[in-house]
């Protein structure tokens, strides 16, 4: 058995095998594991997520409960918003009116996508007045990483519902990490070819040639979109339809120190701000109560900032605070780093999302192909994509397929379309 991928999807898999005392080959690409999970505490003397922050509820129990199972703190932290206005804290009709936009657009995009109707996102929105801007963000770059002409109706419909978030303190990929500890893992070793044509699948890497009855692939789809792992012969069609059009978008951190709590905020508070236009952006305040912030950009933004010179994240971030705070607050500004997961060769984005007319593509990507090979990842879960625990659940998805073939199951104990 060989799992290409060490993020939550592989490391899954890998436990799930190791569980049934099967053997596995666990290689990754970069020298760590966690995927787009990463935990670092070097940056600013604290644990910072670089990558998935928080965990959303009810999809997100189960993993919650291993993370706590080997000793970390999962707090819930606050979902509601406050609500910024051009340099003060809108009242109370604002705030009304703020939330009744934005839940206008999600029922919108949702009604469209339950009639079977996979078009953009944009398109069956409403006049949405004064929070046009806003509710765009909300639910489009803040929500998926994709401005709303780059999202399905049909995918967007069937995102499980949030109705809690959990963070932890000393990092989800903290946590990660030490869920993937009793394992082999493989490090600095890049798949780049696998060949079905043998009696065994081959897999070529950096480092060699390795061979299994059955691989799992867990990549990020964009990854191999880029032709940096690639299939031999070539996926039929629907596979590779769905690899291709679920893509990944663009959200990204820009963490900063702010000591003194000028902004009088709350630990891990989620401040929303009245956008004007495509340039909008959310903040979450004081992570786990320290001096750490971080305002939260996607969609094109997160993609034009990640195509700049590093120096014009900082130089972002002080035009948003001074705008919504003052230039005081701004001055108050320490150090800073901005995450550019469009810019990681392993991982090309942060999150995905169906391009419009490929919201009923992702049930292909859960299927056994060519009687041994599966995928995994957050981009296979038709309802817990771009989560965490959605590629945790695929990982689990996945293993338990291969041990039906390995038992003597070419359907993976699921009907081959």
């Amino acid at each position: 058995m060989v799992i290409i991928g060490a993020g939550a999807a592989g490391i899954a898999a890998a436990r799930k095998l190791a569980e049934a005392g099967r053997t596995y080959l666990l290689l990754e690409a970069t020298g760590r594991v966690g995927g787009r999970a990463r935990t670092d505490t070097a940056l600013f003397g604290v644990p910072f997520d670089l990558g998935a922050q928080r965990l959303f509820l009810p999809g997100a129990a189960a993993f919650a409960d291993l993370a706590r199972g080997q000793g970390f703190d999962i707090p819930a932290v606050p979902t509601a918003a406050r609500l910024y206005i051009a340099g003060r804290e809108a009242n109370d009709v604002e705030y009304e009116d703020f939330v009744g936009t934005a839940r206008r657009a999600q029922r919108a995009i949702i009604a469209a996508g339950d009639s079977g109707r996979d078009l953009a996102a944009a398109r069956v929105l409403p006049d949405l007045g004064a929070f046009s801007a806003s509710a765009h963000f909300v639910t489009g770059p803040f929500f998926c990483g994709k401005d709303l002409e780059e999202v399905s109706t049909v995918d967007y419909s069937r995102a499980e519902e949030r109705e809690g978030a959990l963070t932890c303190r000393q990092g989800l990929g903290a946590a990660l990490t030490k869920l993937a500890a009793p394992l082999a893992v493989t490090l600095d070793t890049a798949a780049r070819e696998i060949s079905l044509r043998g009696r065994l699948i081959q897999v070529e890497t950096n480092r060699g040639t390795v061979r299994g009855q059955v691989a799992i692939v867990a990549v990020p789809p964009s990854v191999i979109a880029a032709g940096k792992l690639r299939f031999q012969p070539g996926l039929v069609q629907r596979y590779g339809a769905g690899l291709s059009r679920i893509t990944l978008g663009a959200y990204d951190h820009i963490a900063f120190t702010l000591p003194g709590n000028p902004l009088g905020l709350g630990a891990d508070e989620l401040v929303q701000f009245k956008a004007d236009g495509e340039r909008a952006y959310a903040l979450i305040a004081r992570l786990g109560g320290s001096d750490v912030h971080s305002l939260e950009v996607g969609g094109r933004l997160a993609r034009d900032l990640a195509d700049a010179p590093p120096a014009a994240a900082r130089a972002f971030l002080v035009e948003a605070l001074t705008r919504e705070f003052g230039a005081g607050a701004a001055r108050g500004i320490g150090e800073v780093h901005a995450t550019r997961w469009t810019k990681e060769p392993f991982a090309l984005g942060a999150m995905s999302c169906a391009l419009p007319g490929a919201g009923s593509f992702r049930r292909a990507l859960s299927e056994v192909i060519s009687g041994r090979l599966l995928l995994a990842g957050e981009h296979t879960h038709e309802t817990l994509w771009g989560t965490l625990p959605g590629a945790w659940a695929s990982g689990e998805r996945a293993a338990a397929q291969a041990l039906a073939i390995l038992a003597g199951d070419a359907t993976g104990g699921r009907a081959v379309r």
